[in-house]
Order: structure tokens, then sequence, then C-alpha cells
């Protein structure tokens, strides 16, 4: 039995879902340890303090390392160079904000065997800035199982307990309330839609550093209902899903909604447009009135959300399944379990 040890930055957000998929493998002993107990800079330095001993101990005991997304890579970087590593790049949210840390990203890339990018545009950034270690770098695109059709007794159920009448179309945000998720371009766009008269109403689901100003968004057009553990209880009671960050991985909230069937509303960031391909609205980020008239369309077009949420739905059972994550996340571990000494 083959152990992996992930090292993940915290708990929560898309790492846990590829973990849980990663959990089907055959042959693998899975690990983890997180590095903080907090999801702040200021407050994770103590707890990576404390951590670190006990991650240092754990990697020389583990056959490979798997680190999970930039900042994390970094911080596990003095590391690196003494196990079997790889690392998984989740959105380079880090690299992305910070142009700065590129240096240290490619000496992350360096001192492991296998760089797994969960989209293209990510494996392009990283073969710009380290183009000598571009055949590293392997991509293997994050998936999901689609849902069942959705139970209209759960759905109508779902629209009652939050006050949705039953012509009203529900566009859904499902996520963190961050800057990068730009749920206030949501609210926004879904307010405009309303006061032009579509029957939209926008459910705003997750909790984080804009949650307040979100909260003061309620209206009748906008439903704030904070951190929920039943995501799929509200996919199955939506009709539109909408996701206007500026940048992303592979969204696994999206792909979940795609495989529920609903049309989606995505901005142009960086793997949103690669997660839908042609089965979804592609908007500009940032931009509060095209994401406004996409959605005032869906709302007034049920063939429209029909036709969509059919393709997002193929476009998951084909293309972004997890057997295919599975074994692309597979093969760069027996590449890296394989290979000689690194320089």
């Amino acid at each position: 039995m083959t152990t992996i040890l992930h090292v993940l930055p915290h708990r929560g957000g898309g790492a846990e879902t590829y973990l849980k998929l990663l959990a089907e493998l055959d042959g693998y002993r899975q690990e983890r340890v997180e590095l903080s107990a907090a999801r702040t800079a200021l407050a994770a330095i103590p707890s990576i303090v404390q951590h670190y001993p006990v991650l240092a101990r754990r990697a020389r005991e583990a056959d490979l390392v798997h680190v999970h997304g930039d900042a994390a890579a970094l911080l596990a970087l003095p590391l690196l160079g003494g196990t079997r590593s790889v690392w998984t790049t989740h959105g380079l949210h880090l690299m992305r904000r910070h142009p700065f840390v590129e240096r240290g990203v490619r000496a992350v890339m360096k001192r492991t065997r296998i760089t797994i990018c969960t989209s293209s545009a990510e494996a392009h950034e990283l073969e710009a800035i380290a183009p000598r270690l571009a055949d590293r770098l392997t991509v293997v695109l994050n998936g999901v199982a689609p849902s069942p059709p959705a139970d209209p007794v759960t759905a109508a159920a779902v629209r009652a307990e939050l006050g949705v009448g039953s012509e009203e179309i529900v566009a859904l945000f499902l996520g963190e309330l961050e800057p990068r998720k730009r749920p206030l371009d949501a609210i926004a766009a879904a307010r405009s839609a309303r006061a032009e008269g579509a029957p939209i109403v926008l459910l705003v689901a997750g909790r984080g550093p804009l949650e307040q100003t979100v909260r003061e968004q309620a209206d009748e057009s906008v439903r704030v209902l904070g951190f929920r553990n039943d995501p799929d209880r509200l996919l199955a009671a939506a009709d539109i899903f909408v996701l206007p960050s500026e940048r992303e991985g592979l969204s696994f909230a999206l792909l979940e909604a795609m495989g529920h069937g609903l049309a989606v509303v995505v901005a142009d960031g960086a793997g949103n447009p690669e997660a839908i391909g042609d089965a979804g609205v592609v908007v500009a980020a940032g931009d509060r009135g095209e994401l406004a008239r996409a959605l005032t369309e869906l709302a007034r077009d049920d063939n429209l959300r029909g036709s969509l949420g059919r393709a997002a739905r193929k476009r998951i059972e084909l293309e972004l399944t997890p057997e295919r994550l599975c074994v692309g996340v597979k093969e760069a571990y027996e590449r890296a379990l394989r290979g000689g000494e690194i320089s």
C-alpha cells in the first residue's frame, strides 16, 4: 500500500471535494495534514509554526507528498526537495493575486516531480514563467458525478422555505463571499434584471469577508442564506447558476451545478470558460450590465434554460467525470514514484 500525504493550507474549499474523489483510488492510503487552523494570513501564522514539525516528520514517512494550492506549496517548499512530491495548482490564486511570488512557484515546480494543473489556463501560465519545466506539467480537469434529475417535491419544498413564488425563476450563487468571487456583481445584476421585469430571485449561499456587505443588499430580489450544508437541495430548487468570479481553477460548485442540469452563467475569468465550454453563457468579468442582460434573457426563456441545462449535464457526463480525474492523478502519482532523482 502506497502512502500519500496530502498537504492542505487549511480545511474547506474545493480541495476537500478533490480529496474525497481521490479516496476512490485503489492501492493508496490517503493521509492529510493542514498547515493552518485559520484562513487569514495573520491568524494562520501560529498554527503553521505549530504544525510544521509534524508536517516534516510525516513527509519523511510518506511514499509521496501531494501539496494542494500554490500557498501551501510555497510554505512546504523546504520539505519538497527531500521527498517524492507532486502538487496541484487549484487555481494559482496566490500567484494570480501577487505575481512577485512567481520565483517561488518556479522553485516549487523544480522541486516537485509533477505539477498537476486543474485547467489548461494554469498550465499555460506556468509554462510561460518556467518553460524549461514544461515537461513536468500535466492537465487533469476536475470532475463530478452527474446528479439524478431534480425531485419536484424537494424543489417546491425548498422554494417554499425560502419564500420564493412558484412563478419566479431562481438564480443561485454558491461559494465563498470574497472579492474574487464577485458576489456583489451577481446581486447588482439580479436587481437590475428584476427592475426590468424579469421574475428572478437570487439566492446567495456562503460565508466570507463580504458577508455583512452582502446581507445589507437583501431585498425582494435577493435572499441571503449564509452558510448552508445542503447545497444539493439548493441546486435542486434553482433554475440558473451564476458564478461571476474573476478567476477559478475548475470550480467544483460550478461543475456540480452543471451536473444538476442548470443553465449556468459565468464570467470570463480564468478557468470558467474552460469549465463550461459551449454549455453556458460567458460574460465579461466585472460587467454587471452584461451579467444582468444574461440573467434577464435566461429568466424569460424557458427553452434556452432547458437547452443549456441539458448541454451542461451532458458535458459532465462525457468530459468532466470523477473517473477521468482519478485516472489523471493516478498517472501523475505513478510517474512521480518511478522517477529518479530530480534536478
